[in-house]
């Protein structure tokens, strides 16, 4: 029985740096979109749930980019979502390249009620034609934020329409682009991003000004929290980076 849903991907310029490095956020916008697509292939698609008045709302994502990955690879992406229970949702992503693992993502959704944001049990939606495949976590550590880090405020960000997804709120993958604005080693070119861990507690919508907070940390980690206008946290993520092996 098979358990992934697979297709080609070839890195475009858009999801790679100035380097021509694999960005996460081109990671996860590649691998995100197999999922879709094998939502699109199977049904429910997203779609379907959103016109039953539901959505899938990312709450938890664990990515790993073991390798560089360069504009112009052939890559094959892949997506599967996993047995659940309850109100999580499990679904596991993978990018291959010559029959290696160059990036993988663990993630766990919630699905939420549209109008009345209701957290829903996944047994609501009937999920059991889709291939099914196993879950494990990438980074079994808890990230956890502690109350003595010192954060500085390193800048504000206000949600325009050019951020917004189908749900109207800012979509999961920028948010990646806007935390690695503010690590300096990526802006330099001598780094890469290797480890991302993001907790997604509040969708920030239109107009939402965000506050970026940001502790460095002594072994090339950063953690981040973003703060809503009222005070919210709608975010927090800790992004590992390497050299680049040039």
């Amino acid at each position: 029985m098979k358990n992934k849903y697979i297709c080609d991907f070839e890195l475009n310029t858009y999801c790679c740096d100035s380097n021509k490095i694999l960005k996460p956020s081109g990671a996860l916008q590649a691998l995100q979109e197999a999922g879709r697509k094998q939502m699109a292939a199977q049904k429910p698609s997203y779609e379907d749930i959103l016109e039953d008045g539901k959505a899938l709302m990312l709450s938890r994502l664990d990515m790993k980019i073991y390798d560089e990955v360069y504009t112009g690879e052939n890559t094959t992406v892949s997506s599967w979502p996993c047995e659940s229970s309850r109100a999580t949702f499990l679904r596991m992503y993978q990018m291959i390249r010559d029959d290696k693992i160059v990036a993988e993502i663990s993630s766990q959704w919630v699905l939420v009620e549209f109008e009345t944001r209701r957290i829903l049990k996944v047994e609501e939606i009937d999920f059991s034609n889709y291939y099914m495949g196993e879950y494990r976590e990438l980074i079994p550590e808890k990230f956890r934020i502690s109350k003595d880090m010192l954060f500085e405020k390193v800048a504000e960000f206000e949600v325009m329409y050019s951020n917004l997804d189908s749900n109207k709120h800012m979509n999961n993958t920028y948010y990646l682009d806007m935390l690695c604005n503010y690590i300096p080693e990526l802006a330099d070119g001598t780094h890469r991003v290797e480890t991302v861990r993001t907790h997604y507690s509040k969708e920030a919508p239109l107009g939402d000004r965000l506050a970026i907070m940001r502790v460095k940390e002594d072994n090339d980690k950063y953690i981040f929290k973003t703060i809503k206008a009222n005070g919210e946290v709608n975010i927090e993520a800790e992004i590992g980076v390497v050299p680049i092996k040039g």
